[in-house]
């Protein structure tokens, strides 16, 4: 098993770095689509027993 250098594993750390944040606004994007989606569907489903009333 090789070794790394004090260079290599800096640069291994800051590219994690990058893709967890990349990784967090993609969930955080996907996150409040699907609350819309949520959101528009409670309200469907709130109108439609509104009706029945």
């Amino acid at each position: 098993m090789s070794r790394i250098g004090k260079a290599e594993k800096e640069l291994l750390i800051k590219q994690l770095e990058k893709g967890y944040k990349e990784m967090a606004d993609i969930n955080l994007e996907l996150a409040q689509t699907c609350l819309e989606s949520d959101n528009e569907s409670l309200s469907l489903c709130e109108e439609k027993l509104t009706e029945c009333e």
